[in-house]
């Protein structure tokens, strides 16, 4: 195989999983076929590591021959554990990055690759990786999120340096639909299955701490990742903590990006995913649990609401009963029939504190497949524990529907 990228023994080599696999399996048999290997050996004993008896073979004696001079015992058995541990990519040093080929009497990557990587798309992966490496691209993002003023924005990333270091430019329009920028900057780490981003900031040419983001990326190379969905935490403009949902989109090219990132239009099924997935907490610390939030007064109210329930759905031409629980101190909404499951559910307490909304979907053989209910609390909580309220909802052949719902205590 030809090498046509120029080779630069100053870097470090980045190796494909299955590449370093292949690699580690062949060091292994050379090493056995060169020794006389016991069925039990430890990997202390091996690799050349802690107590290992110098006198016996191993691993780093037969690599200081090779290298001529001190090799880490270790270095070979910590990269297998890092790819058992599910990294898809392992970097060796450059002053391994012959190391391990010269010992299987290989030239270098190439070589090895050409003579044992017989699987093609594994071989060309590796490849591709050198290469990206070797040409040091840029990759380009759009980035969505459900931002301040309840408005869906965007954001250019620029990934440079090997997935090392990045740039993060949000688009704002003003009132006149001016585009506004902010801009981010920082370091990308990798660790098992993640991507975390690390953003900072300048503030009078002072850097600033600025948000986090982590992405999920699987096993596979980020590289193949078109789209990545992952979390944020940071502060807005408004000085209040945020956390939400994001969506990075690969781009073809810059020009692509800077596009898209600058239309007032948004993809519905970016929007779908995104629209309210958004956690705020405003800037104020308060000085006893009593006075927490707004929420605050009605949490005696709330405190009475886990309990069994007996509720009965009236509609014009029928009536339904469920029977369900909400669970103390977790307040989830619980089906107590058989063959019906609870899902989604959510309770709050609105009206300031005079009304009980309980929302949930059905799984199962029921009439009624999406459910609101609104009660009265004083009643649902007096001495009878009974009351009648209201609910919309969604029957099991799609039709909105709506009536009354007699709810009681049962116990």
């Amino acid at each position: 195989m030809e090498n046509s990228i120029h080779k630069n023994t100053n870097e470090s080599l980045l190796l494909t999983k299955q590449t370093f696999n292949r690699l580690l399996k062949s060091v292994i048999s050379h090493f056995k076929k060169s020794h006389d290997f016991p069925s039990k050996y430890k990997d202390s004993q091996l690799y050349g590591f802690g107590n290992y008896d110098t006198t016996k073979p191993n691993l780093k004696n037969d690599l200081e021959l090779i290298l001529r001079g001190y090799v880490n015992g270790k270095y070979l058995y910590n990269k297998q554990r890092e790819v058992a541990s599910g990294k898809p990519i392992v970097k060796i040093s450059r002053d391994y990055r012959e190391l391990y080929f010269n010992y299987l009497g290989y030239t270098g990557i190439y070589d090895f690759l050409d003579k044992e990587m017989k699987n093609v798309d594994e071989r060309e992966k590796q490849i591709q990786l050198i290469e990206n490496i070797s040409r040091n691209e840029d990759f380009h993002y759009v980035c969505y999120y459900y931002g301040e003023d309840k408005k869906m924005t965007k954001g250019q990333l620029i990934i440079h340096n090997n997935w090392k270091t990045f740039e993060l430019i949000f688009v704002y329009f003003n009132p006149r639909n001016e585009h506004v920028f902010y801009e981010l900057f920082g370091s990308i780490k990798q660790e098992s299955n993640f991507l975390h981003f690390d953003c900072k900031h300048f503030v009078h040419r002072k850097k600033m701490e600025g948000s986090k983001m982590i992405f999920y990326v699987g096993l596979n190379s980020f590289n193949d990742r078109p789209i990545l969905i992952g979390a944020y935490s940071s502060n807005d403009k408004y000085d209040h903590s945020i956390a939400g949902k994001l969506m990075l989109v690969q781009m073809n090219s810059k020009q692509e990006m800077e596009e898209e990132s600058k239309s007032l239009h948004f993809d519905p099924i970016i929007c779908q995913e995104l629209v309210q997935s958004r956690y705020v907490i405003p800037s104020r610390i308060p000085t006893q649990l009593s006075k927490i939030s707004s929420k605050s007064p009605y949490a005696s109210i709330f405190g009475k609401i886990p309990s069994n329930y007996k509720a009965k759905f009236i509609m014009t031409d029928n009536e339904i009963d469920l029977r369900f629980s909400i669970k103390k101190y977790h307040y989830n909404i619980v089906s107590d029939m058989e063959d019906i499951v609870l899902e989604n559910d959510r309770i709050q307490i609105v009206s300031k504190g005079q009304i009980l909304e309980l929302h949930f979907e059905i799984t199962g053989i029921f009439l009624l497949q999406n459910i609101s209910m609104y009660i009265k609390n004083y009643e649902l909580f007096s001495k009878n524990r009974a009351t009648t309220g209201h609910f919309s909802g969604i029957d099991i052949n799609n039709n909105p529907v709506s009536g009354n719902v007699q709810i009681e205590t049962l116990n």
